[in-house]
């Protein structure tokens, strides 16, 4: 693995490179000669000030130290306690002994003279150099790479900018892991399957997995298909949000420094321009979603009076107008306390268009408020299709539907409850099963139907849909249910309901209810009183169950048509 300051800033080794300090020997601390040297100050400030010098080399005269009987390993060792980078001591001779190697500081001696203020001109020069190197490599790699975004370059040709100019592999990961592009320059070091798989599985080890909290480019090790890698990476942040990573794979453990400081200025130059490349494909897609959304919701609220209507638009999208069609719905995606975004259900609509592709058929889908409705082709025009084959089609996809909801990690606990209607043929029909799909839905939730439910399966409440919209049905569940709904009757009908639903066993109805047989003995009869109806007998319990059924499907129903044919 590379050491911690494992590039071409400014060292002690590279200081003593100057022909000023080339007689310089580097007595202790030769392995830390590599520490980072940011500043130089006099011997005679350091000793008097109590504060950290970090970064800093402390500079002094032989002679000095000898004046204040101050032995230099010594005087290395206080200094060490306060954090500096390293003792340089001139003028040393001989006769002053060979500093303890054991010294944790670095200290260098030089026999020659050099005066503080050539000592810290090179060390001001040697910075400045730097930095100015690291400012023109990272305007060319700018100037490069912002040429190819106004030229409306994608991903893919900023990543092989960057990989040509590196000569490494880079790569761009989204913020959810999925790699976005990857890019190599002549032979293929990682393969993109193997940098998928070690990206998600060490993501604690690099500091991938969530939030980011450096935003500077940092050096990581990723073992890729069993080959530990060194690997320059940095988080995409814009504006405060954070759209993924930009990885630059080097090519062994131990990279050169002068190679890993290039690399970091690359990386971090890309990072915003790969950033704003995202938010225009992120623009871009979005806009194509909500075209299709738009496209979707004409469908199934009937805004195309013919076919023809709707034929440039679905020669468009590829939309086959003459199949059997049947519409599911799905809810529990989100909850009006949820921070979901309109990205985040864009994207469960999308994969919810990509279910069951080895069944080749035509799957559009998009939101409707909080709910996910999909437009599912459920046989071919010409493969003889048949109502039983194509309700059967669209039965399976509505259960791997429900299964890939209830998988997905921002799930969390919320049920997920799909229903679907009677597959059609054609797409002017498509109206007409999702309002059967959307009422299954309705009566799923209120019944307390399987979390996967089709309107076939309501059978009675399927039946009994057209007395329930008409005015007899109407009017006969409001009569004989009102005085059961009077405020001053209490909740006589929940008790008369619980009654009905147990099969007229007053044992079983009071304990749903959790009151004494009694009680409930004397609800009922005070209930018949005010129906004029004995409830014991059997009809007059189904005349209940029948006026409650007729009242749910009403209201089910004008719910359902305030959705599919909203004004």
């Amino acid at each position: 693995m590379p050491h911690a300051h494992s590039d071409d800033a400014l060292t002690l080794a590279r200081l003593l490179q100057e022909p000023a300090l080339r007689r310089a020997r580097i007595h202790g601390g030769r392995t830390a000669a590599v520490t980072r040297l940011e500043w130089v100050t006099p011997w005679s400030v350091a000793a008097t000030e109590d504060g950290s010098l970090a970064g800093v080399l402390v500079h002094a005269h032989a002679e000095e130290l000898e004046d204040a009987g101050i032995d230099v390993a010594a005087a290395a060792g206080t200094l060490a306690r306060r954090e500096a980078a390293a003792l340089l001591v001139d003028g040393h001779r001989p006769e002053h002994g060979s500093p303890d190697a054991s010294v944790r500081l670095p200290l260098a001696t030089t026999p020659d003279v050099v005066p503080f203020a050539v000592v810290s001109r090179l060390v001001a020069d040697l910075a400045l150099a730097r930095e100015t190197h690291v400012l023109r490599y990272g305007l060319a790699v700018h100037r490069a790479l912002a040429e190819l975004l106004y030229r409306g370059a994608e991903l893919s040709a900023l990543c092989s900018q960057m990989a040509r100019m590196s000569q490494r592999p880079v790569a761009v990961f989204d913020a959810q892991g999925v790699l976005a592009a990857l890019e190599q320059p002549g032979r293929r070091l990682v393969e993109a399957a193997a940098l998928v798989s070690a990206f998600a599985e060490q993501a604690e080890e690099l500091g991938t997995a969530g939030v980011p909290v450096e935003l500077h480019p940092r050096l990581a090790e990723i073992t890729i298909a069993g080959r530990e890698l060194a690997c320059v990476l940095t988080p995409i942040v814009l504006g405060g949000r954070h759209d993924g990573w930009v990885v630059l794979i080097e090519d062994g453990d131990d990279p050169h420094p002068h190679d890993l400081a290039e690399h970091r200025v690359l990386v971090e130059q890309a990072a915003p321009i790969i950033g704003t490349e995202m938010l225009r494909l992120r623009s871009v897609l979005r806009a194509k979603e909500q075209a299709r959304g738009d496209f979707v919701h004409g469908l199934l609220h009937g805004r195309f009076a013919t076919v023809e209507d709707i034929g440039a638009r679905a020669a468009h999208y590829s939309f086959p107008t003459r199949s059997w069609f049947g519409v599911v719905v799905a809810s529990g995606l989100t909850t009006a306390a949820d921070a979901d975004s309109p990205t985040r259900l864009l994207g469960i609509a999308g994969e919810a268009a990509r279910l069951l592709p080895e069944q080749e058929r035509h799957t559009q889908a998009a939101m409707v408020g909080d709910v996910l409705v999909v437009v599912r082709e459920a046989a071919r025009r010409g493969t003889m299709g048949t109502p039983d084959n194509a309700l059967a089609a669209v039965s399976d996809y509505a259960t791997a539907l429900h299964r890939y909801l209830g998988r997905r990690k921002d799930q969390g606990d919320r049920p997920v409850r799909v229903a679907y209607g009677r597959p059609v043929v054609g797409a002017l029909a498509i109206p007409d099963s999702y309002r059967e799909a959307r009422l299954a839905h309705g009566l799923q939730g209120r019944l307390d139907l399987a979390p996967v439910c089709g309107y076939q399966e309501l059978r009675v409440h399927a039946v009994l849909e057209e007395v329930a919209a008409s005015r007899t049905g109407r009017s006969y569940a409001t009569d004989l249910l009102a005085p059961l709904r009077d405020p001053s009757a209490g909740e006589l009908e929940a008790t008369v309901l619980a009654y009905v639903s147990a099969g007229g066993n007053v044992n079983a109805a009071a304990r749903d209810l959790h009151i004494h047989r009694n009680t409930m003995l004397y609800k009922l009869d005070r209930a018949s009183r005010l129906l004029g109806m004995d409830l014991r007998q059997a009809e007059n319990q189904f005349a209940v169950w029948l006026a409650h059924t007729l009242d749910l499907l009403a209201d089910t129903a004008a719910e359902v048509d305030r959705v599919v044919r909203p004004v």
